[in-house]
């Protein structure tokens, strides 16, 4: 077995979680922005947000607490005064050191501010110091925006999925790796 495979990444902690938060609260994310850790305070909104953006594939109250309760997952967001204003959510595959991006969610008003990729960048450095290599999503072959967000974040093109989704739509599998140029502490 190569050392790159025996060194899975360290189990998501309530320790580890408090330490990623600290250090979230001091990066700048921009004026009047707070960046966050999702707790269990922020599911609500951020299921409502969901619904908003993504319908019948939203995030539920009760997928959001899995996420979080398992501890297999980490979201972190932005806050403009107490009001959620962008979040990302990526699975964590610790023994094969990836990372799956979830949903990238921002608010309609609050769109093309650069949030998205603010969060995307930070996540990527998050999850490269605690030893995740990999970085990988589905977007809708219909949802141009995600696809160049995902693009702006370095992702590429793996495969198209035929019938991915359950309506029959056409899923892009993309895909990066995380290097130590995604080490921004």
């Amino acid at each position: 077995m190569s050392a790159a495979r025996k060194k899975a990444p360290p189990r998501l902690t309530p320790a580890i979680v408090r330490r990623l938060a600290a250090e979230l609260q001091q990066r700048r994310a921009g004026a009047g922005l707070r960046a966050f850790v999702m707790a269990a305070e922020d599911i609500p909104e951020m299921a409502a947000m969901s619904a908003t953006a993504f319908g019948e594939e939203a995030l539920s109250p009760a997928k959001l607490r899995f996420y979080r309760e398992r501890a297999h997952a980490l979201a972190i967001g932005l806050r403009r005064e107490d009001a959620i204003v962008s979040y990302t959510l990526v699975e964590l595959h610790r023994g094969q050191r990836r990372v799956y991006v979830v949903e990238t969610c921002t608010r309609a008003d609050e769109q093309g501010r650069g949030h998205a990729s603010w969060l995307r960048a930070r996540m990527a450095g998050i999850a490269y110091r605690l030893g995740y290599r990999t970085q990988t999503t589905h977007v809708r072959r219909s949802n141009t925006a995600a696809q160049e967000l995902n693009r702006r974040a370095g992702m590429v093109l793996v495969r198209a999925i035929d019938e991915y989704y359950d309506d029959g739509e056409t899923g892009l599998y993309l895909a990066r790796p995380l290097t130590d140029a995604d080490d921004d502490s």
